[in-house]
């Protein structure tokens, strides 16, 4: 595409994009007053004056912080490397990847960046991070600013492309593209003190290359599966052509509604009860002043204002001077009271406060750690779907990237032989995968105990278990370390070593059986009979 081109795609894009942002921008004051997307604000400044109850703020910053925490626990492994690699050396490959992919990870930006990429999701409905390798810090991960990027979709409705509207100070500019490539009008506002800190626009677009040359290498940026092209708005000028081997925009929704390709989320879906909430708290805090500092009905003959402050005195000629006025005009307290703990209790419903916050909701008796662990199970069962979703569209394909840059690199060696051009798959088991998947343990359990029951009826049940697959399967949902289970040739070596020792154990019997018969017999066993073989 010419740089015209690419300014009209933006620009569609943008049009088709006005109800939701209108609708983000409106969240975002109630909720996350950070993000600007119809609006500006100084740095600095106070952002939350007209929220009136800061519930769901305060929900939403736990359940960013709580899925953090049971995605990607600090320390932890939270995904495993699948491959179709079966020899040890392979697993011992995969084990070490595994591991060096986790410690890179973990030492880089991604759990800083990840704050705000989890928040955009639960609020919003959609998130991007970029993954990217520099020389300087090695892996790097950047959070798209919500409003600043518009999704393209392919056909399975799978975000493939992106528009992204960057705006840049001349130095900027100039470091990101080159002098002789950001325009004129950037280089001269670079030499001119005044204009330094002028910003100017530069549109990217990232998607899947129309034509790729065989005779070409795919190595080269130029040829690569995905392109990339960046334009100088206000010049029309095309200031950057490359390209990504993988995809470097991992972008994600809550929930996909139909038609609607940037999704939703919690925020977006419950504003309306949110706004609810906000009007009920103005109203308690009205009815709250209005008991406390009620209206004041005054005497005609009293001089000057009636003082209600904490040890006020009115100097007055007759009594009573002042009274309040009726209390019927003041509003109802509990009523008001009640209304606004049921409005919080549906945004905390709302925001799954049970399931990261799960001690501070329980009243009454104390509570066992088995019901709180069971509060906890049901609600993350209720948040699975689209933390799956987060998974797949995003999670998945950012870890990929990431150990295929870390392979690139030279930071970890090459895989073996028998990898060589085969894909890496991710398994996602950190603790709320594993806790999703214990159902599938326990299932296993009861059917092999329900196996072996029927094996005293029916004998050759069990050869309907592939116990082999099954053990290992579960000690994965377990979250075994790979190091921690034999591989297959472990295994096969171990039962050869158990087998040739059964065997040795059989013939030292039967050996042991024929000394004992042929001491009962009158002479020497014959020479080549099979009492002389017994005996040797």
């Amino acid at each position: 595409m010419n740089a015209e081109q690419i300014i009209n795609l933006r620009n569609r894009e943008l049009s088709a994009q006005s109800n939701i942002r209108s609708l983000w921008q409106q969240t975002a004051d109630k909720l996350y007053p950070y993000v600007q997307i119809d609006s500006t604000y100084e740095p600095g400044s106070i952002r939350t004056t007209e929220i009136y109850d800061q519930t769901p703020m305060l929900d939403s910053e736990d359940m960013v912080s709580g899925l953090k925490q049971i995605l990607f626990p600090s320390g932890q492994p939270f995904f495993a490397i699948k491959t179709s690699g079966t020899s040890d050396s392979s697993q011992r490959y995969i084990s070490m990847l595994t591991e060096r992919a986790h410690e890179e990870i973990f030492s880089s930006n991604f759990i800083t960046e990840l704050d705000e990429d989890l928040r955009s999701p639960i609020i919003f409905g959609p998130a991007c991070l970029y993954s990217e390798w520099t020389k300087k810090t090695g892996l790097n991960y950047k959070n798209q600013m919500l409003g600043s990027y518009q999704f393209i979709e392919n056909s399975k409705r799978l975000v493939d492309g992106i528009v992204i509207t960057v705006k840049y100070t001349p130095y900027q500019a100039i470091e990101e593209f080159s002098e002789d490539k950001v325009g004129k009008d950037v280089l001269a506002a670079y030499h001119d003190e005044k204009k330094q800190n002028d910003l100017f626009s530069f549109i990217y677009v990232i998607k899947p290359r129309d034509i790729i040359n065989p005779n070409l290498s795919k190595r080269y940026s130029g040829n690569m599966a995905w392109e990339e092209q960046v334009v100088n708005e206000k010049e029309k000028l095309i200031v950057h052509e490359g390209g990504y081997e993988e995809f470097p925009y991992h972008c994600a929704r809550w929930k996909r509604p139909a038609n609607e390709k940037h999704g939703r989320g919690i925020g977006t879906e419950i504003l309306p009860q949110i706004k609810v909430l906000d009007r009920t708290m103005r109203n308690w805090i009205d009815v709250g002043n209005r008991w406390a500092l009620p209206a004041m009905d005054v005497l005609q003959s009293f001089d000057g204002p009636y003082r209600v402050t904490p040890g006020a005195k009115n100097i007055v000629r007759e009594l009573p001077s002042a009274k309040a006025v009726d209390t019927g005009l003041n509003g109802n307290m509990p009523i008001t009271e009640i209304s606004l703990d049921r409005q919080q209790k549906i945004v905390d419903r709302a925001f799954f406060r049970d399931a990261f916050s799960p001690l501070e909701t329980l009243t009454g008796d104390r509570r066992t750690t088995l019901e709180i662990r069971e509060r906890i199970k049901q609600t993350w069962h209720k948040i699975g779907p689209p933390v799956a979703r987060l998974w797949y569209e995003q999670l998945e394909g950012c870890m990929t990237r990431s150990i295929l840059l870390l392979i690139r690199n030279g930071v970890v060696e090459p895989p073996p032989s028998e990898l060589q051009g085969s894909n890496f798959g991710l398994e996602f088991v950190g603790p709320f995968a594993l806790e999703l998947r214990s159902a599938q343990a326990k299932a296993f359990r009861e059917w092999a105990g329900f196996v072996g029951e029927m094996e005293q009826v029916f004998p050759g049940a069990a050869d309907n278990v592939d116990s082999d697959d099954a053990i290992m399967r579960m000690g994965r949902t377990f979250g075994v370390n790979v190091e921690d289970m034999a591989s297959s040739e472990e295994r096969d070596a171990k039962r050869q070593q158990r087998a040739e020792a059964q065997q040795a154990q059989m013939a030292l019997q039967a050996a042991q059986v024929a000394g004992q018969a042929n001491q009962g017999l009158s002479k020497a066993a014959e020479k080549g009979s099979p009492a002389e073989a017994l005996m040797a």
